[in-house]
């Protein structure tokens, strides 16, 4: 005769409800850490800022800047006036001080103001968004960076 465990009674053996706790500790490091302690945020500095197109400020406009050296990050949207503020993570406004690269985009995938499921096309060059050229460089406390981009290249002299 051979003896079996009944589940989730044994501590010795396998079954859901260790496994559903091993999950929650795993679950419990990744957020929190090994040390148990939060993650220390980078240096961070307050950055907004105006977005124009062609002279005129360019509204719902998702504006990037990603960090040359460590940390994440930082994210805005301009408003209908194409002002802007950076926001690193949930309730930290700001950006890592530093040098980023800067994407500036205004097509993608959304809702408009009722909800609805909307797809845009993007209307800048790939100069500002996948193959940016933009640089900015953000100091501790506040930063006001605006950017003036063009839609057509400037034609060339004769």
């Amino acid at each position: 005769m051979t003896a079996s465990c009944p589940p989730r009674v044994s501590p010795i053996c396998p079954g859901p409800v260790r496994g559903t706790a091993l999950v929650l500790v795993l679950a419990c490091l990744a957020v929190v850490g090994c040390s148990g302690k939060r993650r220390e945020l980078p240096p961070l500095g307050e950055v907004t800022g105006v977005v124009s197109l062609d002279g005129r400020p360019l509204p719902r406009a998702a504006v990037s800047f990603v960090p040359y050296e460590r940390g994440n990050g930082a994210y805005g949207t301009t408003d209908d006036a194409g002002r802007y503020t950076l926001q690193y993570a949930v309730n930290h406004p700001g950006a890592v001080v530093g040098r980023h690269r800067v994407e500036i985009r205004t097509g993608g995938e959304g809702r408009d103001k009722d909800g609805n499921f909307v797809e845009t096309a993007e209307q800048l060059p790939a100069k500002y968004h996948a193959k940016s050229e933009l640089m900015a460089t953000v100091a501790a406390g506040p930063n006001e960076i605006n950017f003036e981009l063009v839609s057509r290249p400037a034609p060339k002299p004769r």
